[in-house]
Parts: C-alpha cells; sequence; structure tokens
C-alpha cells in the first residue's frame, strides 16, 4: 500500500459520535475511550467505514448506499455500534462516515474490514489506544 495513505490514516481524527463525541487519534491513549468502555463494561472496539473501498473514491450516494448496508448487516449480526466519522484535518479528502461497533475483537474487525473492501479499520483494545490494523 501507498505510504501517503497510511499516512493519511495515521494522521485522520476519527471521531466518535457517543455524546459527547470524543476524538480517536492512531497511537495516542484516549481518556474518552476509557470511560466509555467502562460506562458500556466493554473492553475493546473498531472504527470501520463502508466508503471509498480500497480508498479509490464513489459517488457520494454510493459511499452512503453501502455505509447503510454496513450498518443494518452489523445490526442483525447483533452489534451494537456508534456513528462515527473520519476526517483528515488538512489534506481535503471528504470525511468518511463510520461506526464504533462495541466489543468486537481485532479479528472480527479485520474481518468486516475485509468484507468492505478496506485498506484498514482502526482498533482499540482494553488499553483504549487506537491501533491503526492494515488488511492489505
Amino acid at each position: 500500500m501507498d505510504p501517503a495513505t497510511i499516512r493519511a490514516y495515521r494522521e485522520t481524527d476519527y471521531i466518535v459520535h457517543a455524546g459527547p463525541d470524543f476524538v480517536l487519534r492512531i497511537d495516542q491513549p484516549c481518556a474518552a475511550l476509557a470511560t466509555y468502555y467502562t460506562r458500556r463494561h466493554i473492553a475493546a472496539g473498531c472504527v470501520i467505514t463502508a466508503w471509498n473501498p480500497f480508498s479509490q473514491p464513489l459517488p457520494h450516494a454510493e459511499n452512503q448506499a453501502r455505509q447503510a448496508r454496513l450498518e443494518q448487516e452489523l445490526q442483525q449480526a447483533g452489534w451494537h455500534w456508534l456513528p462515527a466519522v473520519g476526517r483528515h484535518p488538512t489534506n481535503g479528502w471528504p470525511p468518511e462516515a463510520g461506526c464504533l461497533v462495541e466489543g468486537m475483537s481485532e479479528q472480527a474487525a479485520s474481518e468486516w474490514g475485509r468484507t468492505y473492501e478496506q485498506n484498514a479499520v482502526v482498533w482499540c483494545g482494553a488499553d483504549a489506544i487506537p491501533r491503526l490494523r492494515l488488511l492489505r
């Protein structure tokens, strides 16, 4: 995978709409996520999107349809999730809708990411440190 793409993933802010919102940054501990884990009695989570498979831009309507399908399939599979958005602070790439899926293992996160043709997912273990998990 292109090093510039990986760098962009690492620089992106992953905003979780948890009421109040909090921001995940790769490899940086997130106290708000740790608090959320405690409140929800979970020890892991994953930010995943269905937008722009393999970082190839799609029309907005197609991305929205893909994301709706992901959200529906997560719900049908019994996962609880919160809306999230990935937004790079400076590169002009449009924000991408996503989900913070509660309690998702690293292996399951990778499987869901591959199903939705993603280069990577953001997985957070019990230490509440978001980690970029490359899938290709």
